[in-house]
């Protein structure tokens, strides 16, 4: 394990809040990589995610004495997810919100638990699905909702492997343009998406 200049999570973050610079860059190196982590699930340039961390740093140090250290984790990723939300409302808002964003929150949507999306969340992204042509939709639903291999989905539906991934294709593409007529979204599932996996005891916790 890695020598620290403190001795326990708490004196670190007692330090910190006293005005140690030392004890800010500690915190950086436990915690940079994993916030960095859960950002590019949906924020896919570097540079850009190096910015978010360091405007996440700032802001703990600068508020360093209302830091709750009990409940610091919990506000670390809070501020993540309010930076990547801003930054992706503005790429909205400019027009130039990757096919890529889209593509996680259709994988977010595949493997999420849908208890977890509120009910406006589900309508939308259920109509969108719904627009699919009634074969499309089925391989869809079965591939990405449901789990199952194209080999699965193959035998049940009686067609071609290939057919199973020309449809999930095509679906794919209609839905993400589906997306992209309502770039809201990216904001609706950011949350869920972004965090669902990423420090479950701090959810569970009710640090959110």
């Amino acid at each position: 394990m890695k020598n620290t200049a403190y001795k326990t999570e708490s004196e670190m973050l007692l330090r910190l809040k006293a005005g140690d610079e030392l004890a800010l860059e500690e915190l950086m190196q436990r915690y940079k990589a994993p916030l960095a982590q859960s950002m590019s699930r949906l924020i896919k340039s570097r540079e850009d995610i190096e910015e978010l961390l360091q405007e996440l740093f700032l802001r703990i140090w600068k508020n360093r004495a209302n830091l709750d250290t009990e409940r610091y984790l919990g506000y670390m990723y809070k501020i993540a997810e309010n930076l990547v939300y801003d930054r992706l409302r503005k790429a909205a808002r400019e027009k130039r919100l990757s096919v890529d964003y889209f593509t996680h929150i259709i994988e977010a949507y595949s493997h999420i638990e849908e208890g977890i999306f509120g009910k406006e969340m589900l309508e939308v992204l259920q109509h969108g699905i719904q627009q699919l042509p009634e074969q499309r939709r089925k391989v869809f639903e079965l591939c990405k909702i449901e789990g199952k291999s194209y080999e699965e989905v193959s035998q049940l539906l009686s067609i071609s492997v290939a057919t199973v991934n020309s449809h999930i294709t095509n679906a794919n593409a209609s839905i993400k343009a589906y997306f992209i007529q309502h770039p809201e979204l990216a904001s609706m599932v950011l949350t869920v998406f972004l965090f669902a996996n990423i420090a479950p005891d701090t959810i569970k916790s009710g640090l959110f």
